[in-house]
């Protein structure tokens, strides 16, 4: 269990071995390492037909949803982690590496642990990150092997409507997005920060979508991939295609997330985003680098 002090070391007991963190850093890293899917599972999953990969994908995503509502909540209220997480039960979470028993054990201690809490479910949306990768890389695989196996019109229609279902759940941005730097993914749910200066423009991917942020003398603005500019408040933006975001995306774009990308801004031109989305924030690789959470 949870020590409830963090000026004593953290003690956390997973499977009947007692684990010791000096710090929330030390406890990232440990989790680190939990982000991977194991190859027992990844074995059970290469037998998966196509329709049961379409299944775990629309059921990772559904958790997921639940996840970034969570996140999203604990940004403005920090102590809303702590009641969401004792309220969900705690069979939706992977037996992998321990995770079922390590959501458990943080139920223990009071607000002070609510950054280890926070820690903890961006670390396992990154285990189902990595699922949601596998199974992509699984379902192109034997697609196209029913492809070649069959010439049946009737197959191949229902190969194709099962594609498409799958595409809106998994997605990796097309190459050529008409950026002239190295965009690489964010880390769903850690922070990145970013300084603007006047006259600073970064390119940002909303999945495949083209976006874009400008830095003035005074603010910050949002240029969306239709072009329309949206100034940024300080605190909190939550840009996506819900009709309650700071900044709507349109609602047609199914590859954007209801919450995608939610960027906290203080009276210094700093921002603080955080990728809350299925299908991915892209930046320029060098504001990736060295980042932590």
């Amino acid at each position: 269990m949870l020590n409830k002090f963090f000026a004593k070391p953290i003690e956390i007991t997973i499977n009947e071995q007692t684990l010791k963190f000096c710090s929330l850093a030390d406890y990232e890293f440990s989790l680190a390492g939990r982000t991977s899917v194991p190859s027992k599972k990844i074995t059970g999953m290469v037998k998966f037909s196509l329709d049961e990969l379409k299944k775990e994908a629309k059921t990772i995503k559904e958790i997921e949803k639940r996840f970034v509502s969570i996140l999203s909540k604990s940004i403005e209220d920090p102590d809303s982690i702590n009641r969401a997480l004792r309220e969900m039960d705690p069979q939706i979470f992977s037996q992998d590496h321990g995770w079922r028993t390590i959501i458990s054990s943080l139920h223990e201690g009071d607000e002070e642990l609510n950054e280890f809490r926070r820690v903890a479910l961006v670390k396992y949306m990154q285990y189902l990150s990595s699922r949601q990768e596998i199974i992509k890389y699984l379902y192109s695989e034997k697609k196209k092997h029913v492809k070649s196996s069959t010439s049946d019109k009737t197959e191949a229609g229902s190969e194709l409507k099962d594609t498409l279902i799958l595409e809106n759940t998994v997605f990796e941005p097309l190459s050529g997005s008409g950026s002239s730097e190295n965009m690489e993914k964010m880390p769903k749910g850690e922070n990145v920060t970013i300084r603007m200066k006047d006259g600073k423009n970064i390119d940002v991917l909303l999945s495949k979508h083209q976006c874009k942020l400008v830095g003035t003398e005074s603010d910050t603005k949002f240029i969306d991939d239709a072009g329309r500019s949206y100034q940024l408040k300080i605190g909190k933006n939550t840009i996506g295609r819900d009709s309650k975001s700071d900044i709507m995306m349109d609602p047609e774009l199914r590859d954007i997330s209801r919450i995608h990308l939610v960027i906290e801004m203080d009276d210094t031109n700093t921002l603080y985003m955080t990728d809350l989305s299925s299908h991915g924030t892209y930046l320029p690789a060098k504001y990736l680098e060295s980042q932590t959470f």
